[in-house]
């Protein structure tokens, strides 16, 4: 049994799978440009709990098919990974050298293909290793073992190399740690004659990698996918959140215990249309969204609709919501009411139930404000 490969492997196991949790840590909107390094990276983890597993139970005669399994599976896995690696490669760079890493990817994948069929052929014909007496024995063709994927490898550091900028690196101090600390570590791993299959210079690769590629790409998603984010819940006209962030705010109020809703509605929004342009309506809209924001700050407002406002104010008493939309009220009253509003509390009470008792109340106001003024709502 080598102690020395079961404790290493042991050790690179452990950094592999910490990264791995953290890759699933990442929010949704990031997963999908994970996806192929994260299959690298299981890639990776299993063939080193594989490889455990092999020098576990390497002399241990009842578990000879079992280890044969296990060391057919380590040798095919490296050309899985490394096939999945060049397709990571290409999905990496920027679009405008992409038609180079696709038959990058392909030449890799018939070479790793070639490869999987001299391992299968071997292992059937026990020319590339033998299991006997329990024990792991190689075979004349294991020589020659790993030639096709360690091609593959060179032919993607050259890439890396020539087409270092492409994969947003600046440095070629960076391109050198992609580069030359896994072809180190590979070689010097492979001066010991009992260094396994070569999944600790995969591990090493794949840290490097992550430390210097993988980080950056996710910062990078994580911060597109916070602008995306911002810009498709805010409304650009008033800068307040629009309906899609309201729907999502109202989905969380299902358990809120106390929350208390406003429901304004601009008032003769289509006669300063009509008479003024719809520049002066916007004007009106963003006056309206002014007043609501600066009048509860202690609410989130909402433009659901053209001329429809939503506020909703979280963990707050009957007191204290009373008070401020008392002082809406005021607001609204002052600047010619210029919108109808209505308003409810719910204890315990179905979000849904409190929003519909608060728009009632605001279509009773903008009824009473037709009525007072003589405007004729239609206009």
């Amino acid at each position: 049994m080598n102690t020395i490969l079961i404790a290493t492997d042991f050790v690179a196991a452990l950094f592999i799978i910490v990264i791995i949790i953290g890759l699933y840590e990442v929010p949704k909107e990031v997963l999908k440009p994970t996806r192929l390094f994260r299959i690298c990276m299981w890639f990776v983890f299993v063939g080193l709990v594989t490889e455990i597993f092999i020098c576990v139970f390497d002399g241990n005669e009842n578990l000879s098919l079992l280890n044969l399994l296990l060391n057919f599976a380590g040798y095919i896995m490296i050309d899985l990974l490394t096939i999945t690696y060049a397709y990571y490669i290409y999905y990496l760079v920027e679009e405008s050298v992409r038609h180079i890493t696709k038959k990058m990817a392909y030449v890799v994948t018939v070479l790793c293909f070639i490869e999987i069929m001299f391992y299968t052929i071997g292992t059937i014909c026990k020319k590339l290793f033998t299991i006997s007496d329990g024990y792991y024995t190689r075979g004349p063709w294991h020589v020659y073992s790993g030639t096709l994927s360690a091609v593959s490898f060179l032919i993607m550091c050259v890439f890396y190399i020539f087409k270092y900028r492409s994969f947003r690196i600046r440095s070629r101090f960076f391109v050198v740690l992609i580069v030359a600390v896994p072809l180190i570590a590979t070689i010097m791993l492979h001066l010991d004659t009992n260094e396994g299959f070569g999944y600790l210079g995969a591990a090493i690769s794949m840290n490097v990698v992550y430390a210097v590629l993988e980080s950056k790409i996710i910062a990078e998603a994580v911060a597109d996918a916070r602008m995306y984010s911002e810009i498709s819940e805010n409304d650009m006209l008033t800068g307040l959140k629009n309906r899609r962030a309201y729907q999502i705010v109202i989905d969380s109020c299902i358990d809120e215990k106390l929350v208390g809703v406003a429901f304004a509605d601009v008032n003769s929004l289509k006669a300063v249309n009509d008479s003024k342009g719809h520049e002066a309506g916007d004007k009106l809209i963003q006056k309206v969204a002014n007043l609501l924001k600066e009048t509860v700050p202690e609410g989130t407002v909402f433009r659901i609709s053209g001329d429809e406002f939503v506020c909703i104010v979280k963990d707050v008493d009957s007191d204290s919501f009373t008070k401020i939309v008392k002082r809406l009220g005021e607001v609204l009253r002052e600047n010619d009411r210029i919108a109808s509003f209505g308003y409810d509390i719910g204890e315990e009470k179905n979000i849904y139930d409190i929003i519909k008792a608060a728009e009632q109340m605001m279509y009773a106001d903008k009824e009473r404000y037709y009525k007072e003024t003589g405007k004729d709502r239609r206009r």
